[in-house]
């Protein structure tokens, strides 16, 4: 399908442009691939899960305030569900826009979670680069994350239905 560049914002001012393989496309759901390069592993029980290299199957919903990564380790294996808590995408003709609220949510195969990144959540406030209402509804956001994967609800169908073309 080709490609479609990605505006990733960072408060207070960060944008980062990343170029992404364009899987899917409708008027609520995008949904990229890319080789991904986090600022910290993630290793789960001793497994690095998430890491240079690794896959990331990106769906971006569009009136979710997140999006679900679904990661894939260097031999394609499924490791897991790297969920950004954003507020909800902006689209644009030629690219989407979101912004990275700090908190974030491991979710492994099994279900079970980790928060991710709370220490750069509470820098954000104290530094005044997120306004508390703002913050506010990135906590909820989180919050209403973690009841759906603690219900089963989580991941959506298209999610979990979705194969890594290898």
């Amino acid at each position: 399908m080709g490609t479609l560049e990605l505006l990733y914002k960072r408060l207070p001012n960060r944008v980062n442009r990343f170029q992404q393989e364009l899987l899917y496309e409708d008027a609520s759901l995008i949904v990229t691939s890319q080789k991904i390069k986090p600022s910290n592993p993630i290793a789960i029980d001793g497994e690095t899960v998430l890491d240079n290299g690794f896959t990331a199957v990106w769906f971006v919903f569009a009136d979710l305030w997140h999006d679900v990564g679904k990661i894939y380790n260097l031999e394609n294996v499924f490791t897991g569900y790297y969920c950004d808590i954003i507020t909800p995408m902006h689209r644009a003709e030629n690219h989407f826009e979101i912004t990275d609220l700090f908190l974030d949510l491991w979710v492994t195969p099994d279900g079970s979670y980790q928060i991710q990144d709370n220490d750069e959540f509470e820098e954000a406030i104290a530094n005044d680069w997120i306004q508390p209402d703002l913050a506010g509804k990135a906590r909820n956001a989180l919050q209403n994350l973690i009841s759906e994967v603690e219900s089963g609800a989580f991941p959506p169908k298209i999610v979990a239905d979705w194969k890594l073309m290898k």
